[in-house]
């Protein structure tokens, strides 16, 4: 049984998967396992997971939700490590995560900031405003206001005794419903430490159609409405 269990979930990311399968292959920490939860890709999602030994699942009617839930359920780690496709994992990024739950047993999901790449100058300065405040409140108050989903972990079983993920949830359910309920039963740590690179591609659609018509319509809204209906009411297309 593994230590860790990574799900990434993907769909038609032939373009970006490498990366992040390859950071992981290179990781200083090994005692792992791969898992791509893929939505019924159509181009070489599955080929190139498996040239990584990556586990491949197939999620029908999935969404981004739906297909962590899955990853969840077929993972075998103590720790859940969420990651994304287009996303660069430093060599550490794993062995940072057991060391932090190492020093605490009261620790049920560690978190950490990011850094942006290949995205407009615009985003990468926004996204430095948002993690410093992130980690300043961290450290005035000890509480985590966000944790973005390509970079989170938690304890596989505790979030199972929670339910998993609410599958009904697209947009914000495996970022803000899943920190709200684990703080509820555990420490949620946060560390500068853990800096993945993540792709700037949803941000090149320019500053004001990303605020209004992605972070406010798709993402909050959305959000507010599947919480409120239980069942998401907005369908948006994955950015590629």
């Amino acid at each position: 049984m593994p230590k860790i269990s990574v799900v990434i979930p993907a769909y038609n990311e032939e373009k970006y998967l490498t990366v992040s399968l390859k950071s992981f292959k290179n990781q200083t920490f090994k005692d792992f396992e791969l898992i791509v939860a893929d939505g019924g890709s159509t181009d070489d999602t599955e080929k190139i997971s498996s040239i990584y030994n990556a586990k491949f699942i197939t999620v029908k009617n999935s969404n981004v939700v739906r297909a962590r839930d899955a990853g969840l359920r077929a993972a075998q780690g103590e720790i859940l490590v969420c990651a994304d496709a287009d996303t660069f994992y430093p060599p550490d990024h794993l062995e940072v995560i057991w060391n932090e739950y190492l020093k605490n047993d009261q620790v049920v999901a560690v978190t950490g900031k990011a850094r942006m790449v290949n995205g407009p100058k615009w985003g990468i300065i926004v996204w430095g405003i948002i993690y410093r405040i992130i980690a300043l409140f961290y450290r005035l108050f000890a509480t985590v206001l966000y944790a973005p989903a390509y970079n989170l972990s938690y304890k596989r079983l505790v979030f199972l005794d929670l339910g998993g993920y609410d599958v009904s949830l697209d947009f914000g359910g495996d970022e803000l419903d899943v920190l709200s309920r684990l703080k509820k039963v555990g420490k949620i740590a946060f560390t500068n430490k853990l800096c993945p690179q993540t792709d700037g591609r949803r941000y090149k659609v320019g500053f004001f159609t990303f605020l209004f018509k992605h972070a406010l319509y798709y993402y909050t809204l959305n959000y507010l409405l599947a919480r409120f209906f239980r069942k998401s009411l907005i369908r948006a297309k994955p950015v590629r």
